[in-house]
């Protein structure tokens, strides 16, 4: 038997391991450091590993963040978002929304809010986060359409993406930041959110025509 296939074997095993190495050292970069520098030479540096191979791990540093955003959300446990659409009703699945999304930004808030923070500079890093911002709305859009038709009637038709932007809103990391600065404990902060969105649908539309 041939040992190419095991040797290529080893060899994707430590690629995927530089790879992993690099993205943990740009999120240990952004949650320890004050002043953060998100350079490829920084993160090679903390990676200890060379720039080219960064840039062969990930083409360029758009690349390079992309991936740190989806280890992120790996991290962040966000592929338990696929429970939001499989929720029997629609306050299970805004309960489901809210938990995903606290959950998430209770992982690594020093890092998110770098990020941000280097977002107001850095047009490759806000390309990234305003993409991943601009999903909530669509999240929320989604549960909404699948609400009880007394409930959609509710809303109204030119109420429903209102409602989509302010559930959005609240399940932000601003929100989320926002509480947490005033010491509320991640337990504290999705009781609060979970009944502002239950508020939000039991009560909006309550003027349309």
């Amino acid at each position: 038997m041939s040992p190419r296939p095991y040797r290529m074997g080893k060899r994707q095993a430590a690629r995927s391991e530089t790879r992993s190495r690099i993205l943990e050292a740009a999120r240990q970069l952004l949650a320890t450091e004050s002043n953060t520098d998100l350079s490829m030479e920084a993160i090679a540096r903390k990676a200890d590993v060379s720039r080219l191979t960064i840039y062969y791990q990930f083409s360029s540093r758009a690349g390079l963040l992309e991936a740190l955003y989806d280890h992120l959300a790996q991290r962040g446990h966000m592929q338990q978002m696929a429970d939001v659409f499989q929720a029997a009703d629609i306050s299970s699945a805004i309960e489901k929304m809210v938990r995903t999304f606290v959950g998430f930004w209770a992982t690594d808030p020093q890092v998110m809010r770098r990020l941000r923070g280097m977002a107001a500079l850095d047009p490759e890093i806000a390309q990234g986060i305003h993409a991943r911002d601009a999903r909530r709305p669509r999240i929320a859009l989604e549960i909404l359409k699948r609400a009880p038709s007394s409930t959609q009637a509710k809303l109204g038709r030119g109420q429903q993406r209102t409602a989509a932007d302010v559930l959005s809103m609240l399940t932000s990391f601003e929100s989320y930041d926002a509480l947490a600065r005033a010491g509320q404990t991640e337990a504290q902060i999705l009781v609060t959110m979970t009944r502002l969105a239950r508020c939000l649908i039991d009560n909006v539309g309550g003027e349309h025509e």
